[in-house]
């Protein structure tokens, strides 16, 4: 077997070389939001998909992703004790994710964020079509993206926050007030409501009940996830590890990294994503432990700042695996949690101080760090028939999980296509240098040929090497037939799948897949944006915003557009009064006048806003419509007997100043929206006249937007009084 082994690793390193192109290299940030919640139909793209697939819970969200929550059915973002809710027809982008700023944009519909441990020395920001939400305080937020028919708004339930407009002016709102922008980029008119916002709709009743969004106990409150722990596990004293999560209502014989499927996310790459509701934090943080054959989560150290890793565990694999395992024609490839004091040696970059602060919470020892990291440079395996293999043992080898390579680049569910595996073999294979799904042409426990055109044949005996003398020995397939027919069907099958290589270790990995089984999803049109910091090389610092605006395009990411505003999707917004505003008397409103048409009836109503003294009709409003009307109508008509004689004084021509005039039908072409007090006699009218009105004189006093009281609109272009 071992001459085997030796045969079609040497037949295969050559076809890896040429076949493995350079994996990209960065250092990522540490911090992720998470998909926590769904229900109903919601989307999600990144920022290089051109079409939206069907979004998954527990899928981490970075800088260049996007949500989409269709109209009837909501969704939850958590980040880092962050919590925000998307209510039907909502689109939440993540313009930029790191460990310095938090900038989102809510394309349209409505967002409810509460904060819990907001950090106020990093900005958090919201884009919305007519501005960008600043939050200032740790608090309950309300955040109406506005559409082509409503208003932007802005609600404090508490804490403090700031609006600023797309001409620069800001405003601030305090805890219980909503601000209201309208109107478009040249003409945006803000003003201020004293009133509390719009409730969290009663739906989210029950999730508030199964999660604990408060400062955690045992936890750092970095860690994205961790609000779903207490309703689903149990927290205990463990004698060696301290404070441990035991999941509950786990099936018979679980185990982690098993419920779930792997999705290459950048700039991490392959990343593990659990179906179960608190499958997030212990899958990203911290280490598990299996004692008594009973499975613990040991979480990282509160005091630690927690980094975010795509997923905690060493792969098995490779040529060594499937000539294990007999199973040439499926290229295996396994992993296996990481027990705690484990070195976690990350494949996406080579940055020696991220390798320790990724590590450094999980109380490993600084020899243990090194020793770990020397190995991967010198692209060593840990292998067992190393001297020193039991200084590296790994505790939890023998649980690993074994999955076709295929059915792993292709996102498919772990639990439908599991190999069963004997733990003795499982415990005998190598285990990569670095944590990373080995290529199924790559050999885990040797470093590959170097990637030049002479690798592309077979190699070739050196000088003094005992075996030049012999043509067999150094063509595998004079050597060995069975060898030749089992580096064939490797070939065949490393061919089917795309591999990449790392930086650290030098180690070819499965690499991104070219197409993925996951269906296209509804959602709005996809628009180009530019490439996420995480994924973009660093550009100059940004310049400086004007004076009195924020910086919003702050980091590496070039400046961004505000979204367009849309047609409203879904139910209008509530309407909102202002508690405190002054109770005055309305004004009466002035209509449009609009030539009738010959044979135009109109039903009379009393004006919208009418004084406190009820309005005196003409002889047309109050014609009985018993009687034949006259042949013709002037001004100076006097009253007719059909007048009521509950009226003191009837309309003569010498009141051309009073309201009357504008309630004639030909003025109310167009009747009023809002609902009108009934007249004193509902009559209908006599048939419309032919003979001409006098037109009312219209006052002169400015219209109602340009007074800058409390409780109207205000143009912001405007400079501010006193």
């Amino acid at each position: 077997m071992r001459q085997t082994s030796r045969s079609v690793i040497a037949a295969l390193l050559a076809f890896t070389a040429l076949t493995v192109p350079a994996f990209a290299q960065t250092t990522p940030p540490g911090r992720v939001a998470r998909l926590a919640f769904i229900e109903g139909t919601v989307s999600f793209h990144d920022d290089e998909q051109t079409d939206w697939t069907r979004a998954v819970v527990n899928t981490p969200l970075t800088s260049g992703d996007s949500i989409w929550t269709e109209a009837g059915a909501r969704s939850e973002v958590s980040l880092s004790g962050t919590r925000l809710r998307l209510d039907g027809g909502s689109q939440l982008d993540m313009l930029n994710i790191d460990d310095t700023q938090t900038r989102l944009q809510l394309a349209q519909g409505r967002v409810d964020i509460k904060t819990f441990t907001l950090d106020t020395s990093s900005p958090y920001q919201i884009v919305t079509p007519r501005g960008t939400v600043t939050l200032n305080q740790q608090g309950d937020y309300y955040i109406q993206a506005g559409s082509t028919q409503d208003s932007t708004r802005l609600g404090v339930r508490s804490g403090a926050a700031t609006f600023q407009g797309l001409n620069g002016r800001a405003l601030a709102v305090r805890a219980g007030q909503v601000v209201e922008v309208s109107g478009d980029s040249t003409t945006p008119q803000l003003r201020t409501l004293n009133t509390a916002a719009p409730p969290m709709p009663a739906y989210w009743a029950e999730r508030d009940r199964q999660v604990v969004y408060d400062a955690p106990q045992y936890l750092n409150a970095g860690i994205t996830g961790y609000e779903d722990l207490n309703a689903n596990g149990t927290w205990d004293n463990d004698p060696q590890y301290g404070r441990v999560w035991t999941p509950r209502s786990v099936p018979s014989g679980w185990e982690p990294y098993r419920t779930g499927r792997w999705q290459y996310v950048r700039p991490w790459g392959w990343t593990w994503v659990d179906e179960q509701p608190w499958g997030f934090a212990p899958y990203h943080y911290g280490r598990w432990a299996n004692r008594n054959d009973r499975w613990s989560w040991v979480p990282p150290e509160r005091e630690a700042r927690p980094i975010y890793a795509p997923a905690l565990v060493a792969f098995i694999g490779g040529i060594e695996l499937a000539l294990t395992l007999g199973q040439q024609n499926t290229a295996p490839v396994g992993w296996f949690p990481l027990a705690p004091r484990e070195a976690y040696v990350p494949s996406y970059t080579s940055d020696r101080a991220y390798y320790d602060s990724i590590n450094r919470s999980n109380r490993i020892e600084e020899a243990m760090l090194e020793a770990r990291w020397e190995r991967a440079q010198r692209r060593e395996a840990i292998a067992d028939e190393r001297a020193d293999q039991q200084r590296f043992l790994l505790a939890n080898q023998r649980f690993a999980t074994v999955i076709p390579a295929a059915a792993f680049v292709r996102s498919q569910p772990v639990a439908q296509v599991q190999i069963q595996v004997a733990p003795d073999k499982l415990a005998a294979a190598p285990v990569s240098r670095v944590s990373a799904p080995p290529a199924p042409a790559q050999s885990v426990s040797a470093a590959p040929a170097p990637a030049t055109a002479s690798t592309a044949t077979p190699p070739v005996a050196r000088a003094g090497d005992p075996k030049a003398a012999d043509p067999k020995a150094a063509d595998p397939k004079a050597a060995d037939p069975k060898a030749q027919a089992d580096a064939k069907v490797q070939a065949e099958a490393a061919a089917k799948v795309p591999a990449a290589q790392t930086q650290v270790g030098g180690m070819a990995v499965l690499g991104k897949p070219t197409q993925t089984d996951q269906p296209k999803a509804p959602g709005p049109k996809v628009a180009s944006r530019p490439a996420s910091p995480a994924h973009a090389a660093p550009t100059s610092a940004t310049p400086a915003a004007p004076a009195g605006q924020a910086n919003v395009n702050s980091g590496s990411r070039p400046a961004i557009a505000p979204p367009p505003l849309q047609p409203r999707i879904g139910n209008a917004p509530p309407e909102l009064k202002d508690d405190k505003a002054p109770a005055a008397a309305p004004k009466p409103r002035q209509p449009e006048a609009k030539a009738p048409a010959a044979n135009d009836v109109k039903t009379p109503t009393a004006p919208v806003s009418a004084p406190p003294q009820p309005p005196i009709a003409t002889p047309a409003q109050k014609a009985d419509p018993a009687k034949p009307a006259p042949t013709t109508a002037t001004p100076a008509q006097p009253a007719t007997p059909a007048q009521p004689a509950t009226r003191a004084q009837p309309a003569t021509p010498a009141q051309p100043a009073t309201p009357a005039p504008q309630a004639t039908p030909q003025n109310r072409a167009q009747p009023p929206a809002v609902a009108a007090p009934k007249p004193d006699v509902a009559t209908p009218p006599a048939p419309q006249q032919a003979a001409p009105v006098l037109p009312t004189p219209q006052p002169t006093t400015p219209p109602k937007t340009e007074e800058p009281k409390e409780g109207q609109k205000e143009d912001i272009d405007k400079p501010r009084g006193g």
